[in-house]
């Protein structure tokens, strides 16, 4: 996979997420989370049975990023469940352009409050939720299996 410059002219699609994508999504999966990884059961379970919203943004057909949210029926709140831009093509808008299209689709169809957690390290994460209009809402401590703490954040639409 090529690095790409801030500023690349490359524009992403963002569609929801197929049975074929699989592979390519573990493999995201693995790259940007060391530690806490889905494995294909969850993958599959997600993107075949669980009530969620499952998208990927693809460059040049290529899976760059995916966003999974959960969501429940009869509740107005949907959980961003993991956010994945590959390293290379971090930084040129993938993950605001799949926050904010989920957030769209969801808004249509009731949904008015989004939350997500991320590691209390994890600084590029907390500058992207807080740009796209996310506060915290609190601290859990220990949260991850390695023992760090997490933010919970929330948006109200």
């Amino acid at each position: 996979m090529r690095k790409v410059a801030r500023g690349s002219s490359l524009k992403p699609s963002i569609r929801p997420a197929k049975k074929e994508d699989m592979p390519a999504i573990l493999e995201l999966e693995k790259i940007c989370f060391k530690e806490e990884t889905f494995h294909k059961k969850q993958i599959g379970y997600l993107l075949k049975k669980a009530k969620s919203l499952f998208l990927v943004a693809s460059i040049e057909g290529e899976i760059v990023g995916s966003i999974i949210i959960l969501l429940r029926k009869h509740i107005s709140n949907a959980r961003i469940y993991s956010l994945n831009v590959h390293p290379s093509y971090r930084r040129i808008g993938i993950g605001s352009l799949l926050m904010k299209q989920s957030e769209a689709l969801l808004s249509k169809k009731g949904y008015r409050n989004f939350t997500l957690e991320a590691g209390v390290n994890n600084i590029a994460a907390r500058n992207l939720y807080i740009s796209e209009g996310y506060s915290v809402k609190l601290r859990m401590e220990k949260y991850y299996k390695n023992g760090d703490d997490a933010l919970r954040f929330i948006k109200k639409l």
